[in-house]
């Protein structure tokens, strides 16, 4: 059995995808599955996803009537073998050190459910900016809940046990932010998690992914978080951090303004970060 099961959501990714799986075929640790879910894509996708399928025993391809990230997150994880689960977006990157440096640190540190890692933040002119600084996050360290609800701990690459899935029941379809609506679930279960302080993975930056609409986000978080606190599995404090972060959204939402509004703003940010 492999120690990680890599699961790859693809839709519509034929631009990116080779990259993603080119660099899971570089991995200096060879122990490990991908699988990757073809959402409905209407490209080249399962096409391109198939090529490594038949050349590498390690890939299985699955493809699916489109039911969004969520329902490819939990057709790739009910299909994994190993104890370990790590999930990479189609247009995301795991450096080659990245399965290794987990493993590591599973081993090193051992006890935790969630296992993360900081990475860059890689701008389409090619430009990759440290998500951590590296005086502020050169040590191992837990995000808590109440942590989590202020502002999601940097999650590409990271790594969980398969049991929490069952667990927590998947992810929820109909969630905007499923991973960090999932996050948030295994925190109030008790899940433990832990940062690796090595940059592990690249986040491509991009005005077409879901989390550029930041309004859309914003929403998508206060209606995870309000059901956590409909839940009743969070003590005083967390409902505390729980409402403060509701709070804290709704005025960032309200910030934003019309959608032209918010258009020329991020028109803007993408501007600014091809400046450098």
């Amino acid at each position: 059995m492999s120690r990680f099961s890599v699961v790859v959501p693809a839709f519509n990714a034929s631009d990116t995808i080779t990259e993603t799986l080119d660099a899971l075929v570089s991995q200096t640790l060879r122990d490990w599955e991908c699988i990757v879910v073809d959402d409905g894509s209407t490209d080249d996708t399962l096409a391109l996803a198939k090529k490594y399928e038949a050349a590498d025993q390690r890939f299985q391809v699955i493809s699916q009537e489109n039911r969004g990230t969520g329902g490819a997150y939990n057709a790739g994880v009910r299909a994994a073998r190993a104890d370990w689960i790590t999930i990479c977006s189609a247009d995301d990157v795991l450096l080659p050190p990245h399965l290794e440096a987990m493993s590591e640190a599973v081993e090193r540190f051992p006890g935790y459910d969630i296992y993360s890692c900081n990475g860059y933040f890689w701008h389409p002119d090619d430009s990759r900016v440290l998500v951590y600084s590296e005086e502020d996050m050169r040590e191992p360290r837990s995000w808590s809940l109440e942590e989590t609800l202020a502002k999601c701990f940097y999650s590409v690459g990271a790594c969980y046990r398969r049991s929490l899935f069952g667990a927590l029941g998947g992810y929820l379809e109909d969630a905007y932010g499923e991973d960090y609506d999932f996050w948030l679930r295994a925190l109030a279960s008790g899940a433990k998690h832990l940062y690796v302080p090595e940059a592990l993975t690249l986040h491509r930056k991009s005005g077409a992914q879901k989390s550029a609409n930041l309004r859309k986000a914003y929403e998508g978080d206060i209606r995870s978080i309000h059901k956590l606190l409909e839940s009743g599995a969070l003590s005083v404090r967390q409902e505390k951090a729980a409402r403060d972060a509701i709070r804290h959204r709704k005025r960032m939402t309200l910030g934003l303004g019309s959608v032209g509004g918010l258009a020329v703003r991020i028109l803007r940010g993408a501007r600014a970060s091809l400046r450098g």
